[in-house]
């Protein structure tokens, strides 16, 4: 199986890719899929002018970023909560998309927030998003309250009380993700 974990920040100085980072390194560690980051930050996507299959003149990268998308099987979108919602670069790069790349396939998601509610608002704006895109919304939630004292800039855990929170997390979501994946393996 392989799992698409999406870095949803492109601002300087961003917070979430560190939960990225660890959402990353961990699953390479613990599971036998194989797993890819794939970071907005280095696609530089101009704003939304047409989906890839219709753009004239598709921007560097959307080719390429589209591929993984469409080859994987599940996938984790990570974003920090910005005014009540996720970043508008993630909801960017999936308009790009056709819409039918997360059709039946598992997606979890991961909210982070430099304050203490770990970006609630903006992880269940997430979820509304996956449902839009036809995909299998995890109901649990990986909420990251005041990032910069749980994670630091390359992804190392800071804080060893939060490590069960991220376990769990990804517990649930290999169960989801690996049930989803192999029904769809017996459908011919």
């Amino acid at each position: 199986m392989k799992i698409s974990i999406i870095s949803g920040s492109t601002r300087i100085n961003r917070q979430s890719h560190r939960v990225s980072l660890n959402l990353f390194e961990t699953l390479k560690d613990q599971s036998q899929h194989e797993i890819q980051l794939l970071d907005l930050a280095e696609f530089q996507f101009p704003v939304f002018e047409e989906v890839l299959v219709k753009h004239p003149n598709p921007p560097k990268g959307l080719a390429d970023f589209a591929k993984n998308i469409t080859e994987s099987d599940a996938y984790i979108f990570v974003s920090p909560e910005y005014n009540g919602s996720y970043s508008a670069s993630l909801k960017n790069a999936l308009e790009y998309l056709k819409e039918n790349e997360f059709s039946k396939k598992v997606v979890g998601v991961a909210s982070v927030s430099a304050g203490g509610m770990g970006g609630i608002r903006g992880a269940i704006q997430m979820q509304q998003l996956i449902l839009g895109i036809g995909g299998y919304c995890m109901p649990g939630m990986y909420l990251v309250p005041k990032v910069q004292h749980k994670f630091d800039e390359n992804g190392k855990l800071l804080d060893d009380a939060f490590s069960p929170k991220t376990q769990n997390f990804l517990k649930e979501f290999l169960w989801f993700a690996e049930a989803v994946h192999e029904k769809k393996s017996k459908i011919v």
